[in-house]
Order: C-alpha cells, then sequence, then structure tokens
C-alpha cells in the first residue's frame, strides 16, 4: 500500500509540473505572438504610408511654397538641397519621418513655422511619392510618436 500512495504523490507532482511547464509554453507563446504583432504593426515607407490625396495635396503645397529653392524637379536649387535621388536618400536612410517633418516644419527659411503640421505632412507624402515610395490606402498622420517610429527608406541606392 505505501507504494500507491508514493505513486499518487508522485503523480500529483508530474501533474504540478507538466502544468508549470503548459503554462510557461503558453506564457512563451504569447510573448512570440506579440513581437510578432509588434513587428508586423510598424509601418514601412515601403508598404505605402500616405494616400495619394495627401501627395496631391502635398504638391499644390510643394509648387506654392517649395519649388522657388528646391526646383520643379525637386533636385534643389543653389543652396537648397535635393529632395529626391541618391544624395537624399543617403542623407535621411534610416531617420524617422518625424525628423523630416520637423525639417519641412522650418520652410521656407524667410518664414519657418507657417507650415501647418498637416501641411508639413502632406508635403512629406509628395516628397516620398516623388521619390518613388509608393502610395498606401491610410492617411499618413502627423503625430510625432508615430512618425518617430517610422524610418525613412528608399528604394534607391544611397549616394556619396
Amino acid at each position: 500500500m505505501p507504494l500507491r500512495g508514493n505513486s499518487r504523490r508522485g503523480g500529483r507532482r508530474r501533474a504540478r509540473i507538466a502544468l508549470a511547464l503548459l503554462a510557461g509554453v503558453i506564457a512563451a507563446g504569447g510573448e512570440l505572438a506579440l513581437t510578432r504583432a509588434q513587428t508586423v504593426a510598424t509601418p514601412s515607407v515601403l508598404a505605402g504610408i500616405y494616400s495619394e490625396e495627401q501627395a496631391i495635396r502635398g504638391q499644390t503645397l510643394y509648387n506654392e511654397r517649395c519649388w522657388q529653392c528646391h526646383g520643379e524637379t525637386l533636385a534643389g536649387l543653389d543652396q537648397a538641397p535635393a529632395l529626391v535621388g541618391p544624395q537624399f536618400a543617403g542623407n535621411w536612410q534610416g531617420e524617422p519621418l518625424s525628423a523630416l517633418v520637423t525639417k519641412i516644419d522650418t520652410m521656407p527659411p524667410d518664414k519657418p513655422g507657417s507650415l501647418t503640421r498637416a501641411e508639413s505632412v502632406d508635403i512629406l507624402s509628395y516628397v516620398l511619392w516623388y521619390n518613388g515610395l509608393p502610395v498606401g490606402e491610410q492617411m499618413l498622420v502627423g503625430e510625432q510618436d508615430i512618425l518617430k517610429k517610422i524610418p525613412f527608406e528608399s528604394p534607391l541606392p544611397a549616394g556619396p
């Protein structure tokens, strides 16, 4: 009879260990799923993060306020840098979109701060479009916390 008692205790102990292991596997799987969801949730400029409507509004704003310095083809004039091509891609590769919007917010140089955040994001959308980045279904939002999480990536190789 004592063997049965030990057997039951051993069975209960094994059941508790198995239950603890199962709980650990489930928790690890949940963390893995959360990590995958976070990775998937991070937007990419290569996947289309702005709308066509934004790019069109941005083109209008660019033509009104930016082309005099940056040129009709965004290639840059005089002191104003190019907003397109390998040099632009090299300068901004990996930088958060919040940095680009902050830079746009300082334009034009004779009227810094004259653009609203929405206008700056629209101009950025046009610049992204002009650089060959795809249009998406959703509008790019101007919230700094979101823009900080989206790095600029270019389909072009970086310039010198």
